[in-house]
C-alpha cells in the first residue's frame, strides 16, 4: 500500500504450526527429564509393620468355607468346624477382626447359610465382610 509517497510495510503472520511444534517438544522433554519417584516415596505404605515383617494374618482375610454334608450344612474355619451360627460367632469373635472375613460357599450350598455366615461375621465385631463363590 502506498499513501503519499510512503511504504507500509505489513507483519507477516506468525507460523503457528512451528510454535505448537516447539511447545509440544518442550513438554515431552519436561515429562521425561522430570523425577516423579520423589513424590512416590513420600506416599505412606499401605502396610505398617513393627518388629521383623508382617505376620500372614495381617495380610488375608479369615475364610469360613461353607459345604453341604449328608448331616447339613458345615462352617468351616480353618480346621474348625461348626454347624450353628451360634458357634460360628463364638469362633469368629476369638480371632482378630483387622483383616475382615471372606465366606465362600460351594454351589449347593443354600443362600440362608451364607447370609448366616455374614451375619456372623457382623455379630461377631467384623466390619470388613466379603462373599466369594467357589466354583468346584
Amino acid at each position: 500500500m502506498r499513501t503519499k509517497g510512503r511504504r507500509f510495510h505489513r507483519l507477516g503472520a506468525l507460523p503457528l504450526i512451528s510454535m505448537i511444534d516447539v511447545v509440544f517438544l518442550l513438554l515431552i522433554y519436561f515429562l521425561i527429564t522430570s523425577d516423579f519417584s520423589q513424590v512416590e516415596r513420600r506416599l505412606p505404605s499401605a502396610l505398617q509393620t513393627q518388629g521383623g515383617g508382617a505376620r500372614s494374618v495381617e495380610l488375608q482375610p479369615q475364610i469360613v468355607e461353607i459345604s453341604v454334608d449328608e448331616e447339613g450344612v458345615r462352617f468351616m474355619i480353618g480346621r474348625v468346624l461348626v454347624r450353628d451360627r451360634a458357634s460360628l460367632v463364638g469362633v469368629l469373635e476369638r480371632l482378630p477382626r483387622e483383616p475382615g472375613v471372606a465366606v465362600r460357599s460351594s454351589p449347593d450350598a443354600p443362600v440362608s447359610a451364607v447370609a448366616t455366615a455374614l451375619q456372623a461375621a457382623l455379630d461377631a465385631g467384623f466390619e470388613k465382610r466379603s462373599y466369594v463363590p467357589r466354583a468346584d
